[in-house]
């Protein structure tokens, strides 16, 4: 299959800069609690906050709902562009809004309607993503193409947190957290103009050139592919407990129980995700040596077996130096399973329906499992009194995922339309 580096390369910029808006307010989470959420006890105030993070994953299976519709009915093109033009908007809004001491109760409640919207917009963009790039990759690279979207996804996160900690710094002015949601909205626009060259993928070209596109392909995935579909939500929600453990949970850790300043909290998180973005090529790489499958169903068996240790670990080492040790070993077990994912999507569904089912599934494992991982892991350390706590949520998610690909090992998924695409065929023994 000859490659589209032109349309692949837009697609990446473009999956910086979206992921790049929509990370910026769970490293800005702990930060923005006491501006834009009234409350006279702290910890009240970070709930809210870590809440209103959460929400914006409540949105992504609706989003993934609609943009997959579009995606299958009228191109990935046409899908993937608009996701990322709509995110422009409530990334300025954030930006530019008032705090609850000017506004009142309207502050938070535009704050979360922001949220909602980013949510919603996103739930087409990371599945878009790995579907435009899996499309036009060969078949031995589709782990390595997982890899890169896995990559530019987290370097959207790490310039995000490089500008935070830019803006945070004890001489920049206490509003400076504004710029990089400012920047970001200005640098999405270009990158919507860039994305309306690309050109759409051939398999589903193919599809519009005789006509086999579907009325409603969602309604195909429910009636024909739920084994897939429960799989994808399992393995949706191991990938993102994983990442947000190892990122966002320890900025609460750092807020919480070291009292660190916002600029060294995102310093330390730029750091921990540069070493993402570097080691999710790398996995994904070998994923495709070992085989995408095998490969992910032992860094979740690896990720299950460690969660505890690890935690006991941090709670008898809750230095910055035991914090960074933790977070280190867990981006290694974290980025082996996530790097590969997307790498998975052009074998879970058939091409007609491909977007919708990826779409929605993978995001609803996102919006039930790895958004609410911050609020959970939290929760959970307040109610039981256990700084070990969240080590069973993180072993219940990677033995979730452990399962699903166990499962989609054992039993191939076979696609009705596998003769329509020669990349529906490469991932069968993946």
């Amino acid at each position: 299959m000859k490659t589209n580096k032109r349309s692949v390369v837009a697609a990446l910029i473009g999956h910086v800069l979206e992921r790049y808006d929509v990370a910026l307010y769970g490293y800005f989470s702990a930060m923005l609690a006491p501006i834009f959420f009234a409350s006279t006890d702290a910890s009240t105030a970070l709930f809210a906050s870590l809440g209103a993070f959460a929400a914006g994953y409540l949105m992504r299976p609706l989003g993934g709902i609609i943009f997959g519709y579009f995606g299958d009915r009228y191109g990935r093109k046409q899908a993937f562009t608009w996701s990322i033009f709509l995110v422009i908007i409530p990334t300025f809004l954030i930006g530019v809004l008032p705090s609850y001491d000017q506004i009142g109760i309207a502050a938070p409640i535009i704050l979360i309607t922001c949220r909602l919207m980013q949510g919603l917009c996103n739930g087409g963009e990371f599945s878009g993503a790995g579907i435009f790039v899996g499309e036009h990759m060969p078949k031995n690279r589709v782990g390595f193409s997982g890899g890169m979207i896995c990559a530019t996804g987290i370097l959207g996160a790490v310039i995000g947190t490089f500008l935070g900690a830019v803006v945070t710094l004890p001489a920049i002015p206490s509003w400076g957290w504004r710029i990089p949601f400012l920047v970001g909205s200005c640098l999405t626009l270009v990158s919507y103009f860039i994305r309306r060259n690309m050109v759409e993928t051939p398999v589903f070209e193919e599809v519009l050139r005789k006509g086999k596109t579907l009325q409603n392909p969602l309604k195909d995935v429910f009636k024909n592919y739920k084994f897939n579909m429960f799989n994808t939500i399992a393995i949706g929600g191991c990938g993102h407990i994983l990442l947000y453990m190892s990122s966002i949970y320890m900025n609460v850790v750092y807020t919480t129980y070291l009292k660190l300043p916002n600029f060294q909290i995102l310093a330390i998180n730029t750091c921990i995700l540069g070493v993402w973005v570097i080691l999710s090529p790398v996995m994904g790489y070998f994923s495709d040596r070992v085989g995408i499958r095998r490969f992910m169903a032992g860094a979740a068996m690896l990720a299950a077996f460690s969660a505890y240790p690890l935690f006991a670990f941090l709670e008898q080492n809750l230095t910055i130096e035991g914090i960074i040790i933790f977070q280190l070993f867990l981006t290694v077990i974290g980025s082996a399973f996530v790097a590969p994912i997307s790498g998975l999507f052009v074998s879970l569904f058939p091409v007609r329906e491909r977007y919708s089912g990826v779409a929605f599934s993978i995001t609803l494992g996102q919006a039930l499992f790895g958004g609410t991982t911050p609020l959970i892991s939290t929760f959970l350390t307040n109610v039981t009194g256990d700084f070990k706590a969240p080590a069973y949520f993180m072993m219940f998610g990677a033995i979730m995922g452990c399962v699903a690909i166990i499962k989609m090992m054992q039993f191939p998924i076979k696609l009705q339309d596998d003769k329509s695409s020669a990349s529906d065929l490469t991932l069968k023994a993946a």
